[in-house]
């Protein structure tokens, strides 16, 4: 008996001490308090399905700059290796994309024939807020996701939605996540239902991965919406305690009728402690 008494009280004050424990492990986005800036770009070809035809294609070239800002209540001292990780948190971000599209294969949305081949420049807009608490070894997240694209695209529109996140996993060995919103700048315009995680440590090289159902041309909340896949890969490192790079590519799949049709992208990202 006194044996088994031990064992559960050092299970006990190990359990303490893991709760409270000092390590770094925030997930990717909500590094510590400070702010990160994220450029990137691609190309591939947009569907646009219907109910009355067959559905609209479009060729498009595109690049962003997504900045992002996280607020902790007790910040962390970036100068040093440990800092202390529970405590509540704001996310604060915007992305402005610049899109070049080719309306290459008409359908319901032609209105005359001289729409079939035409090419339009399109600025999007977007923007997220979060509030969010952080333990040693888990972290959630609740927040809000709007994305204002040009109003003369047809394969994109206005939506708001909720932002969900659960992780858990200590940032210097790994770990897991499942969310409903964006996970990158340009998921903001193509959110959608994901699962990610993570293998390493930053200060070597930290390789994570995302994948789920999205909303891939950003048509949301209309009678006819265009869900399909999105994957993420991308590597990170830190260069200093202050400041992390990465890169990373992303892949947008679209099913029409039985074909598939993509859109690829690379990133890269820079972050700050403060």
């Amino acid at each position: 008996m006194l044996g088994l008494l031990k064992f559960i009280a050092t299970i006990v004050v190990s359990s303490v001490i893991l709760l409270q424990g000092s390590s770094v492990c925030w997930a990717a986005e909500t590094t510590p308090f400070g702010v990160s800036a994220t450029l990137y770009g691609g190309a591939g070809t947009l569907t646009v399905p219907n109910n009355e035809e067959g559905p609209d294609e479009y060729q498009v070239a595109r690049m962003g700059l997504g900045v992002l800002g996280i607020w902790r209540a007790a910040a962390p001292d970036a100068s040093k290796q440990h800092g202390e990780t529970s405590g509540f948190f704001a996310l604060l971000g915007g992305v402005f994309e610049l899109d070049s599209s080719l309306h290459s294969v008409c359908g319901y949305e032609c209105s005359r024939p001289s729409d079939e081949g035409e090419r339009y420049l399109a600025k999007h807009f977007a923007a997220r807020l979060g509030l969010g608490y952080s333990f040693p070894i888990f972290e959630f997240r609740l927040g809000a996701l709007a994305a204002r694209p040009d109003p003369h695209v047809a394969y994109a529109g206005p939506m708001l939605i909720p932002e969900v996140m659960a992780r858990i996993g200590r940032r210097s060995i790994g770990w897991f996540e499942l969310g409903l919103g964006a996970y990158s700048a340009s998921t903001n315009f193509r959110p959608g239902l994901y699962v990610g995680g993570a293998l390493g440590s930053e200060r070597r090289l930290q390789v994570s991965a995302h994948i789920g159902v999205h909303l891939v041309n950003g048509l949301c909340c209309h009678t006819v919406t265009m869900p399909g896949r999105a994957g993420e890969l991308s590597v990170a490192h830190a260069f200093s305690s202050s400041m992390t790079g990465s890169a990373g590519i992303n892949v947008f799949v679209a099913q029409s009728s039985s074909d598939a049709r993509f859109v690829g992208e690379g990133s890269a990202r820079l972050a700050f402690a403060f």
